[in-house]
């Protein structure tokens, strides 16, 4: 597990070239898919969500890194649109799907 030595950085006022890491910014890393897809869980409730938007209006790294997650996902978006498996694997896709709902019985 990689730990991040409590220096100053870009954020703070006594920056002097180090890597510091807020915590509100690492909540940011952790939950960033899950705020841009919109979902909500059992540790993503809508009060995380309003918090971490007023952290991205607060924080510019943040919210550069936020706008990059949102060109990735239409950027994926856009090379997936209608696209469809083939037909052979749809099908063993269904048969599998099958026999597990049975199984599961």
């Amino acid at each position: 597990m990689t730990e991040f030595p409590p220096t100053a950085g870009p954020g703070d006022p006594s920056a002097a070239g180090g890597t510091h890491i807020k915590v509100e910014c690492v909540e940011l890393i952790v939950h960033l898919w899950t705020l841009l897809d919109g979902e909500v869980t059992d540790d993503f409730t809508p009060e995380t969500r309003e918090k971490l938007l007023k952290h991205l209006e607060d924080c510019p790294p943040c919210e550069e890194l936020h706008g990059l997650g949102e060109r990735l996902k239409a950027l994926i978006a856009s090379k997936c649109r209608g696209e469809k498996a083939p037909e052979g694997l749809r099908e063993r896709l269904r048969l599998e799907i099958s026999r597990t709902t049975i199984i599961r019985r």
